[in-house]
């Protein structure tokens, strides 16, 4: 349901939820897996999308992740990693995204075949200068941990992104929220918050406002992505308010993962009109068939925001941003 229309596409925008690893187009994939032999269960892109798009509800979270096999598997070297990102960013580009920032969990995306995980970010950081250069954006880089890797990965991940934190602003702690308990990860995202690295927590989604409550005071993460859920609950409401968390809202994700049931009940507004910072993203634009154009055209049109109440999202977006200030000043006239 990706969207052009120019009364959403010339609105300068931003974009702080977005995975590289579920943002990979359909003819890269098969571009790829006939250079390194892969097996596909299809090589024209028309049928590959019948395989590697999500286009109708599914049951559950758990069952949308499962898409993201092909993904993974054609995450084969550092050059291709490269393609993958700049190719992010011309679509971004398209879509007059000025400020945006993109996430990846190495461990899992490299894993597989293998992939040199400083390679790769020397490749993502290349995409990355040539994209600010030439479409006039700034753009962020989030390390994920995935809580399906274990705390061990977790601990690899972390360590890396420190090692590379004036690349890397911040980590994030994704994946399914309801298998892994948030115990097996709080030392190692603690000592992310020391290093200077900012946090975000993947949480609410498919889970209740006690999840997010206990991710707030576990992790005191900068931002949350997701946190729909707190919702049904206004003393997390309030708890976000008092902490100043932004929360990464991603409303056709969350219709497709089942965490709204319609649509029509997606919170995203009624959040907004409590005086929660919501920002508007894309989650994983290829896989969910979405772009951030699409997001503003369900928040305008049917959620019943303004379009001076998603502007003010922008500017909520651009203010909670973890790209460095210096940097975003660059595009802050977009935003003011």
């Amino acid at each position: 349901m990706k969207n052009f229309d120019s009364k959403y596409n010339d609105i300068p925008k931003t974009e702080l939820h977005c995975h590289l690893e579920g943002a990979i187009r359909t003819q890269t994939i098969i571009d790829v897996a006939r250079e390194f032999n892969l097996k596909l269960p299809a090589y024209e892109a028309s049928e590959l999308d019948k395989h590697v798009k999500v286009y109708d509800q599914l049951q559950s979270l758990e069952a949308v992740l499962k898409a993201f096999d092909i993904f993974q598997n054609s995450i084969t070297s550092p050059a291709v990693f490269e393609r993958m990102a700049w190719e992010l960013f011309e679509d971004c580009a398209k879509q007059n995204i000025k400020l945006f920032e993109v996430r990846f969990s190495p461990d899992w995306a490299f894993h597989g075949h293998n992939v040199d995980w400083d390679a790769s970010l020397e490749g993502l950081l290349r995409a990355q200068e040539r994209a600010e250069r030439e479409f006039g954006m700034v753009i962020g880089i989030i390390a994920i941990t995935s809580r399906g890797m274990g705390a061990e990965s977790c601990v690899k991940t972390v360590d890396w992104a420190i090692r590379h934190k004036q690349h890397i602003q911040a980590v994030d702690l994704a994946d399914g929220e309801l298998l892994y308990p948030m115990s097996n990860f709080v030392k190692p995202i603690l000592k992310a918050k020391d290093a200077g690295l900012k946090v975000t927590i993947h949480t609410g989604e498919d889970t209740p406002a006690s999840a997010v409550w206990n991710t707030i005071h576990t992790f005191q993460p900068d931002r949350i992505g997701h946190g729909i859920h707190s919702i049904e609950d206004m003393k997390v409401v309030e708890l976000i308010k008092e902490r100043g968390i932004t929360l990464e809202v991603n409303p056709w994700s969350n219709y497709l993962t089942n965490s709204v049931k319609t649509i029509e009940e997606h919170p995203l507004k009624k959040l907004f009109d409590l005086g929660v910072k919501v920002t508007i993203n894309s989650d994983d634009p290829e896989v969910l068939e979405t772009n951030v154009n699409n997001e503003y055209r369900i928040a305008h049109e049917i959620l019943g925001m303004s379009m001076d109440d998603i502007k003010t999202c922008n500017r909520f977006a651009y203010e909670s941003s973890f790209i460095p200030p210096e940097k975003k000043k660059k595009v802050e006239k977009y935003f003011a």
